[in-house]
Order: C-alpha cells, then sequence, then structure tokens
C-alpha cells in the first residue's frame, strides 16, 4: 500500500445476528524479536539475474564465508534483500567476486568465466517498534510497517524453504501428490503468511496450498501425455505430417523453460547438470554438425556429423526416435535428443488447466471443514516453530492453537416472489436455499413471441439429436417456463439444423431470418443446442448475437436437452427471465437497506486476464443496477493492456457514463449515491483504485452533469486470501460441517484498525467454505455497519440463475461474469459478417494498448446478456 494513503477507520462493529464462537486459521505471535535486526541490500551481478544463479552464489562457500558467527542467521530474500540479528563482520559494505568454477577440477570448456561480482551494504535497522505500534492500532501503515511484516515473512520461510519446495508463502512435497491428465501431477502443501491483526496482535494464517507441477520422468514420456498422443511413433509421424508450424509443434513450445538434466554421460553420475527447454529443433536425422577431432598430425579435423550418429560413435546409443525433434538449450547449438532427457522434479505447471484437469484438481482439493481442520494442524506439526532453529535464534514464539473468534450470524432476509393463485409468496430460507417449484417471478419478462432454435450437429447417430426429441424438451420447458409466471405466446418456433459447410454467423443470420417471418418481428431470443462443452460455436455464437444482430442467446447441452429434467428447465427458464428482463426474486421492503433512501447503483468492476503465454489481453468490466431494487444488472466490458490490473481511464470514464444512464433510463432517477465494488485486487493495488479508478469514476459523472457529485462508497471484495472458519459448535454447522450462510467476522482475523470483515454468504455444497474479505476503501456514504452489512448480505440472494444465496455480492459476481463472457466478442472467426475486434492501427500500438472489442448491440445495452 501507498506511503502516506489513509484509509477509513472502522466506524464500529456490528451488532445483529446470532453471536457464535468460531475457530479460525490462525496462530497468535506470543513472543516477538526485540533485538535490533539489521537489513543489508544485495547486489549479485548486474542486478538483474535469474533467481537460480542468485541463489547459487549466495550460497557458495565463498560468500557465506563472510557473514562470520552470524553464518547460521543471515535471512535472504532471494534477490536484492537479507537480513541479520547478529551485525555482519565487515562492517556497512563488502565487496568480493565468486568464481563458481572454482571447485570444479574438470577441464574447463570454452573461454567464459564464471565469475559474479557479490555486493553487499547495510542499510537500516529494522524497526520492529514501528510494526508493534501499527498493530496496536497507534501507528498507520507506512515503509517501516511493511518493512516489518517483510521480514517477518521471510523469517518465517527460512527453514521450510531449505526441507520443501518453496513457492512463495507455499511450500510443497511430492508425497500425496495425485496425477492429473496430460504429464503433469497435483501436489498438496503449506501455505503460512504473517498479517497484523484485530486485537493488536501479530498472527500467522496457515492453511492448505494445492499447485500444479509438471510430472518427473523422461521429456518424451511428458510430451507424450501432454499432447495426448498414444506412442513416439505417433509423434513422429504427426510432425512429419504438420511440419515445424502445425499444431503438435505449437502445443510442444508449452515445454520452454521446463529444467532438465541427463544421465548418458560418465560425467553426469558425479554431479547432475541442469539445462533449460528452449525450444526444439530438427530431428536426430536431419540437424547435423561439424565435430572437430584432434588428427594425428597435432591439428583439428572436421567432420560434419548427424545427431543420430554421433550418439551412436560417442555414446553407443543407438536412438529409439530418431525422427523426433530435439530439445534446444539457451546455449547455441546445444541440443539434446528427448528421449535422453529427464524433468527436474518440483516444476511449476504455468498454464490454465483444461476442463478435465480441473474436475480432477476439484477431487483433489474439496475438503469438508473438519478434513481441512485436521489437514491445517498437520501442517503446523511439519513447521514445528518450537523447535525451528531460526525462529529460536530470533526469538520468536507462536502458539499453535487456532485463534476462537466471536462471531455472528445475520439474519435471513425475507424474500418474495410473483403473485400465483395464493397471492404473492413469500419465504425466509434458513439455510440460504429454497425451493422454487411452484414459484413465479417477482417480476415477469416481456411475452416470447418471436424466436427459433439452431442445432449445432447432427439429426442422426451417437453425436447428435433427433428433432422430436428437440421438440418435446421445448415443450416441457415452455410448460416450466409458464408454470413460473412467463408467456411464451408461439408454441411452435423454427427449429433448424446448422449446416456444416457454412460459418456460423451465417447459420444464425438464416435462423434469425426464419424466426422473424414466421410471426412479422424481430426475434426476441435464439436458442442453440451444442453437443459438448467446447469453445467453439459458443463463442462464435455469442459474438454474432451480441455484436451483430442485438438478440440474447441461450445454449443448451445436449445431453441436458436428451434428459429433460425439470430442474433444468426451471434452471434455464431463470436465465430467459431475466435475459428478457425481468427478476427472478425481490427482498422484502423491510429488509432492503435501500429501501425508502435516496436512489442508489450498486457497480460492480472485474479486470480478467488471459492465460499465461498467450499474449492476449486483459479484459475489464462493469456491471451497474439499473433498477432500485438491485436485481437487473446492465453490462459493459473493453480490452485494456496486457497484465494491466486498474481500469484504463478510457474505459472507466465510458463504463460509468454508460451505467448512470442505463439507471436513469430504467427508473427516471439519477443515483446520489454508488456504491461501487471492486473485484480482484491486491492490498498493494488499493491507492491505485482510489487515485486512478475513483478520480476517473468523478470525472465520468462530471462529463454527465458538470455539478453532479454523488457520493461514493469503494469496497474492494477478495477470495484470494486463506482465511477459513471452523464452527466451534455443532448446532452452529451445517451437516457439511460449515458455517450458516450469513455467518460475518470483524474481529481477531481483520485489519486493526480499518473497516473490513470476512463474510460467509453461501451454502457450501462440497468443501469447506471461503467467505469474502470486503474492505471498504473509501466511504462517503457512511451507511451505518449494520445496515451495510445487510446490504451486501441480503443483496446475494437475489442471483437471477439460482435458488440460493451466492458467495460475493452480485455486483462483484455479474462483473466477473460479463468478462469472461466479453471474451467470447474477441474470438476471430471465419465469418465475414462477424468482426469482433478493430484492428486499425494494432500493429503499431504500445505493448500496453490493445485494440478496443466490438461495442455491444444497441438492442442489448439494458440486457442482462451475461448470465
Amino acid at each position: 500500500m501507498a506511503e502516506g494513503l489513509i484509509l477509513p477507520k472502522r466506524p464500529s462493529f456490528g451488532t445483529r445476528g446470532r453471536q457464535i464462537n468460531v475457530s479460525v486459521n490462525s496462530y497468535e505471535v506470543t513472543k516477538f524479536p526485540t533485538k535490533a535486526i539489521q537489513q543489508y541490500d544485495v547486489t549479485i551481478g548486474k542486478g538483474d539475474e535469474r533467481r537460480a544463479l542468485i541463489k547459487k552464489v549466495w550460497y557458495s562457500e565463498a560468500v557465506q564465508s563472510t557473514f562470520g558467527p552470524a553464518r547460521a542467521t543471515v535471512l535472504f530474500d532471494g534477490n536484492k534483500l537479507a537480513w541479520s540479528i547478529i551485525p555482519l563482520p565487515f562492517g556497512k559494505r563488502i565487496t568480493l567476486t565468486v568464481d563458481l568454477d572454482a571447485d570444479d577440477t574438470r577441464p574447463r570448456r570454452g573461454q567464459r568465466e564464471n565469475k559474479h561480482k557479490v555486493v553487499i551494504t547495510l542499510a537500516k535497522a529494522v524497526p520492529l517498534q514501528m510494526l508493534d505500534a501499527f498493530v496496536s492500532g497507534t501507528y498507520a501503515m507506512d515503509n517501516d510497517v511493511l518493512a516489518g511484516i517483510n521480514f517477518f515473512d521471510h523469517l518465517l520461510r527460512e527453514t521450510p524453504a531449505k526441507n520443501f519446495i518453496a513457492i512463495r508463502r507455499s511450500f510443497f512435497q511430492q508425497s500425496g501428490a495425485r496425477e492429473l491428465e496430460r504429464g503433469v501431477e497435483a501436489w498438496k502443501g503449506i501455505f503460512q503468511s504473517v498479517r497484523a491483526t484485530q486485537g493488536g496482535r501479530l498472527t500467522v494464517n496457515v492453511d492448505v496450498a494445492t499447485t500444479v507441477f509438471w510430472s518427473q520422468g523422461c521429456v518424451l514420456d511428458v510430451a507424450l501425455r501432454f499432447l495426448r498422443i498414444p506412442s513416439a511413433d505417433d509423434f513422429a509421424n504427426k510432425i512429419n505430417q504438420q511440419g515445424p508450424r502445425g499444431a503438435i509443434f505449437r502445443d510442444l513450445k508449452r515445454l520452454r523453460r521446463i529444467a532438465f538434466f541427463c544421465k548418458h554421460r560418465s560425467r553426469d553420475q558425479e554431479t547432475r547438470r541442469t539445462y533449460i527447454i528452449d525450444g526444439f529443433e530438427d530431428s536426430a536425422i536431419n540437424y547435423k554438425f561439424e565435430l572437430r577431432r584432434p588428427n594425428n598430425e597435432g591439428g583439428f579435423s572436421t567432420t560434419e556429423i548427424s545427431i543420430k550418429d554421433y550418439f551412436e560413435k560417442q555414446y553407443n546409443i543407438r536412438l529409439r526416435y530418431p525422427r523426433l525433434p530435439l530439445i534446444k538449450t539457451r546455449k547455441k547449438g546445444e541440443v539434446f535428443p528427448m528421449e535422453l532427457c529427464f524433468i527436474v522434479e518440483g516444476q511449476r505447471y504455468p498454464f490454465k488447466l483444461d476442463d478435465r484437469q480441473t474436475s480432477d484438481m476439484i477431487k483433489f482439493t474439496v475438503q469438508r471443514p473438519s478434513v481441512r481442520a485436521g489437514e491445517i494442524s498437520q501442517n503446523v506439526a511439519k513447521l514445528d516453530w518450537k523447535k525451528d532453529p531460526i525462529l529460536i535464534q530470533y526469538g520468536m514464539e507462536i502458539s499453535t492453537r487456532m485463534i476462537q473468534t466471536k462471531a455472528r450470524i445475520l439474519p435471513t432476509p425475507k424474500l418474495s416472489f410473483g403473485i400465483g393463485s395464493e397471492g404473492s409468496q413469500q419465504i425466509q430460507p434458513p439455510d440460504g436455499k429454497w425451493n422454487f417449484q411452484g414459484k413465479k417471478f417477482a417480476k415477469i419478462s416481456n411475452p416470447v413471441k418471436s424466436w427459433g432454435i439452431m442445432v449445432f450437429g447432427p439429426p442422426t447417430g451417437n453425436y447428435g439429436i433427433d428433432e422430436n426429441t428437440v421438440k418435446m424438451f421445448f415443450r416441457q420447458f415452455i410448460s416450466t417456463y409458464n408454470t413460473h409466471g412467463g408467456v411464451i405466446e408461439t408454441k411452435d418456433p423454427p427449429i433448424m439444423y446448422a449446416d456444416p459447410k457454412k460459418a456460423p454467423g451465417t447459420n444464425i443470420f438464416e435462423l434469425y431470418k426464419k424466426a422473424g417471418n414466421k410471426v412479422n418481428a424481430k426475434p426476441q431470443i435464439l436458442f442453440f443446442v451444442l453437443m459438448g462443452k467446447a469453445p467453439q460455436p459458443y463463442n462464435d455464437i455469442k459474438a454474432y448475437c451480441d455484436l451483430n444482430i442485438g438478440v440474447v442467446s441461450q445454449c443448451l447441452q445436449r445431453n441436458h436437452v436428451q434428459a429433460m429434467k425439470p430442474q433444468y428447465c426451471s434452471n434455464v427458464a431463470m436465465k430467459i427471465n431475466a435475459k428478457m428482463g425481468g427478476s427472478t426474486i425481490y427482498i422484502q421492503k423491510e429488509d432492503h437497506p435501500l429501501f425508502g433512501q435516496d436512489a442508489s447503483i450498486m457497480i460492480g468492476a472485474d479486470v480478467s486476464h488471459a492465460a499465461p503465454g498467450t499474449g492476449k489481453p486483459s479484459f475489464a468490466s462493469m456491471v451497474g443496477s439499473i433498477d432500485l431494487q438491485a436485481t437487473r444488472y446492465a453490462a459493459i466490458a473493453n480490452s485494456q493492456g496486457t497484465g494491466v490490473e486498474v481500469i484504463t481511464p478510457k474505459n472507466m470514464i465510458k463504463f460509468v457514463c454508460t451505467l448512470l444512464r442505463a439507471f436513469k433510463a430504467a427508473t427516471n432517477k439519477i443515483p446520489g449515491r454508488i456504491f461501487y465494488f471492486r473485484d480482484g485486487v491486491s492490498e498493494g493495488q488499493y491507492a491505485h483504485v482510489i487515485e486512478q479508478e475513483l478520480e476517473n469514476m468523478r470525472e465520468a459523472c462530471h462529463v454527465l452533469q458538470n455539478n453532479y457529485n454523488p457520493k461514493i462508497t469503494v469496497t474492494i471484495c477478495s477470495k484470494r486470501h486463506h482465511s477459513r472458519f471452523f464452527p466451534v459448535d455443532r448446532a452452529n454447522q451445517d451437516r457439511n460441517g460449515n458455517c450458516f450462510p450469513g455467518t460475518i467476522v470483524e474481529r481477531d482475523i481483520t485489519h486493526p484498525t480499518e473497516y473490513d470483515f470476512y463474510l460467509a454468504s453461501h451454502n457450501a455444497i462440497q468443501g469447506t467454505a471461503r467467505p469474502v474479505h470486503y474492505h471498504v476503501i473509501h466511504d462517503e456514504n457512511k451507511m451505518p455497519v449494520d445496515r451495510f452489512q445487510a446490504l451486501i448480505y441480503n443483496t446475494c440472494y437475489t442471483w437471477c440463475r439460482a435458488t440460493n444465496a451466492v458467495s460475493l455480492v452480485p455486483a462483484a459476481y455479474y462483473a466477473h461474469l460479463a468478462s469472461t463472457r466479453a471474451r467470447a466478442h474477441e474470438q476471430g472467426t471465419d465469418d465475414t459478417h462477424t468482426v469482433t475486434t478493430s484492428t486499425s492501427g494494432s500493429r503499431d500500438l504500445p505493448p500496453t494498448e490493445v485494440p478496443d472489442i466490438r461495442n455491444l448491440h444497441d438492442s442489448l445495452k439494458h440486457a442482462m446478456w451475461f448470465v
């Protein structure tokens, strides 16, 4: 967080709800280091060397011997900072040169030296008294406090980093790993982090961590699994057919940056030298080089030889698969056959998991609360703080008992549905969920008159669906929709099968014309039956409907259509009603914190980033409520610079103006209050949100009207944390052992002085519920704490496509949906009707700028197209 930034103080603690006791996975630091801690700046080489080299130099005997009696207690962050409780003997500064080959007795190949300059400089004493004052609430966050927390994180990290594979604040070991598909495996580990928390104490948060690593073993075997190719011969044949620019070779590039070692040379048995995959070359048969050897005349002679022949001649190894690509390393001209290379253990897999991997990963990570709490206790035992030699040296002690804190279960709001035969239906669901059967929508959308159905698949065969089955499903759907109060006037819409020879847009336009001509009116909605879950034709359908013809669309999976289950029909009905202008449910006015108040708009924003290595831009999205109940939302999205988390000024101003206009158009009111919920922002970016996004929001208000100054409250919503609740009493747990919906924690694990809380608003079906951390970083509305917490919790019951309270305030949740869905708008297609991105000038754009996506069709600007 930026120094000098002052965030709102906690106005008070909430009082509403039933008080309970919960254990939280945080542990109190019972003894603080009190001695002076010296901090040192470290520069190795030019200061931009790879972490592996820095580590090698730092832990060399040449460097370690300069620390004298402090050697066992010096901490290093692996990059540029070091700490010691004992002043280092060289005083303020030392400069030395480390030769990493000094102890290597083998003949040196080539002239390049392996020498590195090291400079260590005394920077300052870590002012732990400032951190102590911050924890007790008498000192504001600044760089001294950050330096103290950073020191404690590295103090805790030092010993486990030597015993486990360390990735930031998590520590992993392979035992108990589960193999996933495509040559990767999931490992469980330990997460621990130091936090200053409410109640004037320092705590250590410990949790179960899970991440994915490349499997160990031969590079060839892992590559075959990753590429889903059954054999090395098939691999060679595909490479031969497709060439170096084919799909296989492109996917193979994902193995770049993997470290590997070899076993085929005698010297490999003495020391294991590692290499990095930098790419792939021609095959061992085709790749030739000049082999230089001494001759009888005292000079050297060179002969051209293939890699295949070289290994046979030099190592007596006959390659089994000489037609496969060779691994290229970072050293020019250095190549190895894949079958002779072995992946170094413990290398993180950096790519997004596919659907099947994700499914397996979820099964591996899901744990009931009692199991997770037991595993966390085991992790604390493995960390063994009491015997940690570094903690002992520095005088730090940590309790091994989970902190117990006071929590509250907020009252469940009363909900109302539409008027049916028995009048308006009201419920107060006790466990965060309800049955929608027999209930009507709170607000019913316009009657559906003009609509059509298209099947993207054949009418026969195992991978198709016949027209009669489609008709039977829609008869069931129409009946369900009518039961919930909706009206579908046209009972026999056109059903078409997409022509696989035509572009998706061409097919959709033919359905659009046919559906419109049937009733002589523009189609209101189009349904598409898809054969499976895949990016295409889904993305093409969404892009064409959203951007070109301005019609909301609904995709259905073939297996669900064939099953025709009433619950599925009901779920689809809720989505259709919302897309067509209706609302599923309302909060009763006495439980709605916005009722009777100034007109208020709830705005949510999110930024989603593309998978690493794809080079695709980040996407920003924003949604804003367009009714006074905050149940319906309009959305807008756009691309922005790759990896840019803060929403750009251009996007921010356009988004806010668009949503405020939509609110006024729908309600005929101008909101006097804005509640802005920002998802996915780390603590270090709070200042950017206030200094940039908030200021751009104000500027947008002035663009609309020069003297328009609504009161704005900004709240960060985060699920990227490791705090979990474990209710102490069985009476306060659901049947899975989770806390009940509405459980809120404000003490002991929250900020020492600022306005934040953790809220578990949903009923977790499986695993341990993850509460959302809400942190108010700007507050002009000054809504009373109980009312503001109720605003967040109660609106979680208004999610348009579910019969339960959701885990995140809907404004932020819808923004996340819109951001993900808008990615379909950037997809390139072969369809001449669809142009989803503007390409003018894109080649000359700076790296932080990307082309805008095409605007949403005017017809959908107030529609919930994203649900």
